[in-house]
């Protein structure tokens, strides 16, 4: 299980360090792919995808994140990803608001 929380964390880092990169958007969403979010976090191939994909429901069922799948039915290969306000405040702390 700690295996699960540490890549729940480990992606919560990078949709914060994608949504800086994207320029901050102020809903706080960013698009992610899910094969390279776990290429990303060393989690390639089919058993990959399924852990990113399990990592965003932990994060979202922590309220840490909301997702939002805009594909096709059955297509999970891209997610709408909107950070909770709590991450998007922290995130401005630590790395200034970008202003």
């Amino acid at each position: 299980m700690s295996g699960d929380v540490d890549l729940a964390a480990r992606l919560e880092m990078l949709l914060v360090l994608q949504w800086l990169d994207d320029g901050r958007p102020p809903e706080g969403d960013v698009m992610v792919s899910v094969s390279t979010a776990a290429a990303e976090l060393g989690r390639e191939g089919p058993s990959g995808l399924l852990a990113v994909m399990g990592a965003l429901g932990a994060l979202e069922e922590a309220g840490r994140v909301r997702v939002e799948w805009p594909g096709r039915p059955g297509d999970a290969g891209e997610a709408r990803v909107l950070l909770s306000r709590d991450i998007t405040r922290d995130a401005d702390r630590l790395f200034g608001t970008g202003a």
